[in-house]
């Protein structure tokens, strides 16, 4: 035989192997019988991909270091409950795991993905865990279609650079904390549909240079439905932010948050809430019925606004104050009904523009009335 077919030959066999090597496992668990999905994470091949379906309550902690694995639920219900605090009811240590069908609840967290590693959970409920959040990401990165996170400390907890999105009807509610809790540089991506309501805390809370984002979701009877502290939020369109206890959104200590054609309707206080030089671009949103003012900037804020409806407030329209300043640019921005002055400058050291008889270029992008007090910035 010539080296050329001995090479070919060896590839070709090197093919069957590796094809071999790729063709999935699957075992079925039945925990009413005593079998643990544990056991059957340490069956077979490694380096295999591996589906476990999973029958009954299993009362186990679940912990999966090997790569390419997927739980399944049988229908009527799969379930893990971790039997304690001292670990995590599932602890993903592995990459590409997947979770589908499942009832998480228990441990120390229901689901946990503690590394630089991707996973995704599909139809999963988190919830009830015996410390802490119901689902915790770690520097690796989570998907979330269609899952239920409830009854937790924070619902969604992500630190150390860690990112997850939040997509197909995905609802997080009923936690203690917060409903989405990002810190140390994470990022969460919030999908149409998703709906995070009724949190103690915040419905979403980013710390410490995270990035939110968010398009078509409802934040509702939260404490304030989205807080981002040295962080940055982008709301960009078609999030419903209502009738949460507090604020709709707060940017503070060096935030930044883009806004552009959103409702943010009936919250307890302030519509948008900027301060300790916040940064607040605004565009096309109806800010109404809020308990205090549309839009609040104080304290070093930066106002950027265009578009907006801003009507039936209990106090302003827009109040800016202590060294803040707001600019006004096209399209009109419109104030109406709300019981106070619609723009209120609180103090000699805020500057306006884009305001009739207060702006640089003679630009006029306000329609409302304005406070005596307010000032240009070459006043």
């Amino acid at each position: 035989m010539t080296r050329q077919h001995l090479l070919a030959a060896a590839l070709l066999a090197a093919g069957v192997v590796s094809s071999a090597l790729a063709e999935p496992t699957a075992y079925t668990v039945d925990c009413a019988r005593g079998q643990t999905i544990g056991a059957a994470l340490a069956r077979g091949d490694a380096r295999k991909p591996l589906t476990v379906y999973v029958r009954g309550t299993c009362k186990e902690y679940v912990q999966v270091t090997r790569d390419d694995v997927t739980l399944v639920g049988i229908s009527p219900g799969g379930a893990v409950s971790g039997p304690g605090n001292e670990a995590p009811a599932i602890h993903i240590q592995a990459d590409r795991v997947f979770l589908q069908d499942l009832d998480v609840s228990g441990g120390a967290g229901a689901v946990v993905v503690g590394g630089p590693f991707l996973a995704r959970m599909t139809r999963v409920v988190a919830h009830h865990p015996a410390a802490g959040a119901a689902v915790v990401v770690r520097q690796g990165e989570l998907g979330l279609d269609d899952c239920t996170v409830m009854n937790a400390g924070n619902g969604l907890q992500l630190g150390r650079g860690g990112s997850s999105r939040v997509i197909g009807g995905t609802e997080i509610r009923d936690n203690a904390g917060s409903g989405i809790y990002a810190s140390g540089n994470s990022t969460v991506v919030v999908g149409g549909g998703t709906k995070i309501l009724n949190n103690a805390q915040h419905g979403i809370q980013l710390e410490d240079g995270s990035q939110g984002n968010a398009n078509g979701a409802e934040i509702a009877g939260n404490r304030s439905g989205v807080q981002a502290t040295s962080s940055t939020v982008n709301l960009a369109g078609g999030n419903s932010i209502h009738d949460n206890r507090e604020h709709g959104v707060v940017a503070q200590a060096g935030s930044e948050a883009l806004l552009s054609n959103n409702s943010i309707v009936a919250n307890g206080l302030n519509g948008v809430n900027g301060y300790l030089g916040a940064v607040l671009v605004l565009s096309g949103n109806d800010i109404a019925g809020n308990g205090e003012t549309g839009v609040y900037c104080r304290a070093d804020c930066t106002l950027q606004i265009s578009g907006a409806s801003i009507h039936d407030n209990m106090h302003h329209a827009v109040l800016v104050m202590l060294g803040s300043r707001a600019i006004f640019n096209e399209p009109v921005t419109t104030a109406a009904g709300n019981g106070w002055e619609d723009l209120w400058c609180g103090d000699s050291e805020t500057s306006v523009d884009g305001v009739d008889g207060l702006s640089v270029d003679g630009g006029d992008f306000f329609d409302g009335s304005v406070s005596a007090g307010c000032t240009g910035f070459n006043d």
